[in-house]
């Protein structure tokens, strides 16, 4: 990936993830400011993995704060593939994570439509 077309990327899911931030509900809204977020282009361990957050503890808020991490190049590529809006695959990767720092598990998520 060319480096314009990379900050071209990050550019665009700063600013998905900011409109995100600012329609939460409040106490949620809170929590998700504290939270650090940082792209990188794809996860080392799994390439197909589209985002991560470090320190989850089923059923607790993380008091570690993260980060969210959103592998934005595996983000494009798989929205390319299946036919995704990029903007909603990088809202949904960034809430699925987020919920994971507020304790949430897969079936959790799920549960709330951000499996």
């Amino acid at each position: 990936m060319n480096s314009a077309h990379w900050e071209a990327l990050k550019a665009q899911a700063q600013r998905v993830i900011e409109k995100t931030i600012a329609k939460l509900p409040l106490e949620v809204r809170a929590e998700a400011q504290k939270v650090p977020f940082l792209f990188e282009t794809e996860c080392e361990d799994d390439p197909d993995i589209l985002g991560t957050y470090g320190h989850f503890l089923p059923g607790e808020v993380s008091v570690a704060n993260g980060p969210i991490v959103l592998y934005l190049a595996t983000i494009a590529d798989f929205c390319d593939e299946d036919g995704e809006d990029f903007d909603e695959q990088v809202r949904l990767t960034y809430l699925h994570e987020l919920g994971h720092h507020l304790g949430w598990d897969e079936d959790d998520l799920e549960e709330r439509g951000l499996g």
